[in-house]
């Protein structure tokens, strides 16, 4: 499936909803993935764990921002698509996003939200490479210099009295 080049894309998510074994906590959510990519066997698997959601319609929108973060996602080995989501008043998290900016969803987990994340599928990273590789600037390395921790008279000073 080659995907042509845009800044969004319309995708679903496949999660799993697992019983807590105790008493007192609430269930596990999981990622399992991004249809098409988990397969039927995967599903029916995970239907005998729990209870399969599939949320629909979520949009990956990509900004020319954050390539920095997609450039270091690529080249982790393994990219990462991530979920963030609220607790909702059942206690059933709610999603709110999707993306694929690391920082982005580090932000989102120090700040309390549940966030979970599955392998990114070969196509979307096809998709996210030909976006960085349009995109992505990376910046000039500068070469630090050392900073004088004193004025030029008392450097003077310090020569002569020696």
């Amino acid at each position: 499936m080659i995907i042509e080049q845009s800044t969004h894309l319309s995708v679903t998510a496949v999660m799993l909803q697992r019983k807590s074994q105790h008493i007192w906590g609430t269930d596990n959510w999981s990622l399992l993935g991004l249809l098409p990519d988990v397969s039927e066997q995967i599903i029916h698997q995970a239907e005998s764990d729990g209870t399969v959601h599939y949320l629909t319609d979520f949009v990956l929108q990509l900004y020319p921002l954050h390539c920095d973060s997609y450039y270091h996602n690529l080249m982790s080995g393994k990219p990462q698509v991530y979920v963030i989501s609220q607790e909702g008043s059942d206690l059933k998290p709610v999603p709110i996003l999707m993306t694929v900016d690391y920082d982005e969803a580090a932000a989102y987990m120090e700040t309390g939200e549940q966030v979970v994340n599955a392998d990114l599928p070969e196509n979307l990273c096809q998709w996210l490479e030909r976006f960085v590789l349009t995109h992505y600037q990376p910046e000039e390395p500068k070469k630090r210099r050392r900073q004088q921790w004193h004025n030029g008279e008392q450097k003077n000073d310090s020569k002569t009295r020696k």
